[in-house]
């Protein structure tokens, strides 16, 4: 009877450090070189700019790929991955891991700002008011709207309401500096208050796979007038290198129209079309799945330039100036 129950403790000994040892093991498809070679991989057979990037990929996976080994830690697989995304150049490139997250923002962190709401208030328009997150203002007979972003929070509601208390301006500033984009829908309301007609605003290209040049067929993108109310004054387009994705969209439509022009910087551009993947470690990988050409057959990934480059100098930046609005608003006076 003794040995009996000492085979039985020894075999739930055996059995409970097995079970052990079991958790300890990582499931293959989550190890660090998995994860790496599912990344690598994902974004050989869905990224869409490879080529426009000039980016070699398969000489981009034989640098990075040493350094990843079964014993790679967590921390170090991010940063290496992460290292490797950023050879992209792409906003819309992103990984995310818990509290760890890479998202491209170089497009615009070597840029001067050109940007400053409490200099705007304090200095230029202090009558300004909100609509929800939109802000609008009347200095003489110019009409100012601030669109801080295209996201959730942005009504349709909010954009009517603040442009009719602008109705009787004789020109109009529309600054978007600082809108990193958000829903097409938001864009295309907004625009097509200043549309005359239906007009052609660019062609989305996406993907088709498993060649880097593997594309569907063009998508035009058409968008006609919601009314006529916007469509007889000068319009100025505020723009610099944080006006990216969907508000890069935005821009592109703008400057489409005969009476509207841009000032300020270069956009941040922002192209292409962001889609998701989860990794077999549960990380989210963000790419871009397409890429934007304008109606003259320009790639806008790299931004929209504008037909009046303005920047704030130091000197502006000091005294609290605003050489872009005050461009915009010498040119409406």
């Amino acid at each position: 009877m003794i040995n009996i129950v000492r085979i039985c403790l020894y075999a739930l000994l055996l059995f409970s450090l097995t079970g052990c040892e079991k958790a300890l093991i990582k499931d293959p498809v989550e190890s660090p070189v998995a994860v790496f070679e599912k990344l690598w991989s994902v974004m050989d057979a869905r990224y869409a700019m490879f080529d426009y990037k000039q980016t070699d990929w398969p000489e981009i996976y034989r640098k990075y790929r040493p350094m990843i080994t079964a014993q790679t830690s967590n921390d170090e697989l991010f940063r290496v991955c992460s290292e490797m995304l950023a050879v992209l150049k792409d906003g819309h490139v992103a990984l995310l891991a818990g509290e760890r997250r890479f998202i491209y923002n170089g497009y615009y962190t070597s840029s001067p700002h050109n940007f400053n709401m409490e200099v705007l208030k304090k200095k230029y328009l202090p009558g300004m008011r909100y609509q929800g997150i939109v802000a609008y203002a009347t200095s003489g007979k110019v009409g100012y709207l601030y669109i801080p972003s295209f996201r959730e929070d942005l009504l349709a509601t909010d954009m009517d309401l603040a442009l009719q208390q602008l109705a009787h301006s004789t020109s109009l500033i529309i600054d978007v500096r600082d809108n990193t984009g958000g829903g097409s829908a938001k864009v295309d309301a907004l625009t097509a208050q200043f549309m005359k007609e239906k007009m052609l605003l660019k062609y989305d290209i996406y993907r088709k796979g498993p060649g880097h040049n593997d594309f569907y067929a063009p998508i035009a993108k058409y968008l006609s007038p919601q009314n006529n109310a916007w469509t007889g004054i000068p319009v100025f387009v505020l723009v610099n290198k944080r006006c990216f994705s969907s508000c890069n969209d935005f821009v592109l439509y703008m400057s489409q129209l005969t009476n509207v022009k841009l000032v300020g910087d270069q956009t941040g551009g922002g192209g292409g079309t962001p889609f998701d993947y989860e990794l077999p470690n549960g990380w989210l990988l963000k790419y871009s799945a397409s890429m934007a050409i304008s109606p003259e057959g320009e790639n806008i990934e790299d931004g929209i330039s504008p037909d009046y480059r303005v920047s704030n100098s130091l000197e502006d930046d000091s005294q609290e100036r605003d050489a872009i609005f005050q461009f915009a608003f010498d040119k409406l006076q």
